[in-house]
């Protein structure tokens, strides 16, 4: 099946629908909560058969954020998906309200950062490993390990450089970044605006930018949450750290709820231009002629509470 989306009087495609989209999830899981949210989505999404879950990359200099991503993935039964990590860093530090907590409290296999994937390794790997055109990459953070697959030669997945192999392999990417019509946004400017650039300069395939101020709208992680999962849940313990089921900004969530189909329900797809950004990090859509970039915007009558629940109980699996 097919989806299209009505932009200005042009019929704009999204993704061709698949039993199981093929997806590779690369996170900052360590500063904010929704990249929590985002993976419990990811989960069910794949035990519901609507995706394939590939991997998981984390782009974060926290040491403890690719345990906590291993805590999550057995909690959920996804022991043996493959953890890639940002290599070549040279510092790390934990700074995170639940990294090491959820590191700490709950069972894992990754015993330390060390052992998991270097990041550029496991993407051309799962890359190499999928059909021709088939895989959305979701980046929920910067740019750092996106630029470094781009930006990578020949090796033992594949003969193919970066670029090549995500011309062969990639659908589509979906990403949470920046602001629209313009602004400047933590995921773009913060701390590796340089792979932003990189990354918007030199990728051809489609793009759907979530943008700061559509996920900014949507609450959830908030008292519903709380009372519908278990307080040994780790997806609870991470929301009980982060603020205490206050409620949290959904940015993370929306990029993967382009991952169920339903997304012509509430937003519109701006594709009549493509976003530009600054050295600085700084991001501005420039009206134009349709071009392979497109971002979110929520229709005038969207239901925001109601999406609001669909992506709580997504997080916590009520279909």
């Amino acid at each position: 099946m097919i989806i299209k989306i009505l932009v200005a009087n042009l019929f704009f495609i999204i993704v061709p629908l698949q039993a199981q989209q093929r997806v590779i999830f690369d996170t900052d899981i360590d500063s904010d909560v929704d990249d929590v949210g985002a993976l419990a989505m990811l989960y069910h999404l794949h035990n519901q058969s609507r995706i394939h879950l590939l991997g998981v990359i984390v782009t974060s200099d926290d040491p403890y954020a690719p345990t906590c991503v291993s805590v999550l993935n057995r909690h959920y039964g996804f022991e043996e998906l493959p953890i890639g990590f940002l290599e070549n860093q040279p510092t790390l530090t934990n700074h995170s309200r639940y990294t090491k907590q959820l590191t700490e409290e709950f069972p894992r296999k990754l015993e330390l950062w060390q052992d998991a994937v270097p990041a550029t390794q496991l993407y051309r790997r799962l890359l190499a490993d999928s059909p021709d055109h088939s895989v959305i990459i979701v980046t929920v953070g910067h740019l750092s390990s996106l630029q470094n697959l781009l930006c990578s030669p020949a090796d033992q997945n594949s003969p193919l450089d970066g670029k090549a192999l995500v011309e062969a392999k990639v659908q589509a990417w979906y990403c949470m970044g920046g602001q629209y019509p313009e602004g400047k946004e933590a995921n773009f400017y913060r701390p590796d605006p340089e792979s932003t650039v990189y990354c918007l300069n030199n990728w051809t395939k489609p793009v759907i930018f979530c943008g700061w101020e559509t996920g900014n709208l949507v609450i959830t992680g908030g008292k519903y949450l709380q009372t519908n999962l278990d307080s040994k849940h780790p997806v609870y313990r991470a929301y009980q750290l982060y603020n205490n089921f206050r409620g949290r900004a959904s940015w993370d969530q929306l990029a993967v709820y382009l991952l169920t189909g339903d997304a012509e329900k509430y937003f519109l797809f701006d594709n009549q231009g493509r976003c530009t950004v600054e050295a600085d990090g700084s991001n501005r859509w420039v009206a134009g002629e349709k071009t392979n970039h497109s971002y979110i915007k929520f229709k005038p009558d969207a239901d925001i509470p109601k999406l609001e629940k669909e992506i709580d109980d997504l997080m916590i699996n009520f279909r």
